[in-house]
């Protein structure tokens, strides 16, 4: 598994307004080897992911799990879920990361506060 030399950074999403951006990049790539989006409403205790992306050439490295991870352990007391319309093919990872998660990453409309 690769070793991340900075820490994640943490920006305003470029795609989804009112959200923001989880992103780690490896010492030696000039992109981001991971991203993905996410929002929260600590009113409703619940949190949302979206579009996670990780380079091909680290992809089953676990970065995936480890920026959704940190974004957990930041953010506690979140149940998490996605919007859903996820890819076939991406369901086993969902399935895999949502292990022991509250929410299980399980697609769940936004709430009236974030909107």
């Amino acid at each position: 598994m690769p070793e991340l030399e900075t820490p994640w950074q943490d920006t305003v999403s470029a795609e989804r307004p009112g959200w923001r951006q989880r992103a780690a990049r490896l010492e030696d790539e000039a992109e981001f080897v991971f991203a993905v989006d996410y929002q929260v409403c600590r009113r409703c205790q619940r949190g949302w992911v979206e579009q996670p992306y990780t380079l091909l050439e680290y992809q089953r490295c676990g970065l995936a799990s480890a920026g959704l991870a940190a974004l957990r352990q930041e953010q506690p007391g979140l149940a998490w879920h996605t919007l859903g319309g996820h890819f076939a093919e991406s369901k086993a990872f969902w399935d895999v990361v949502g292990v022991g998660v509250p929410g299980g990453y399980r697609q769940h409309p936004p709430c009236a506060h974030i909107g």
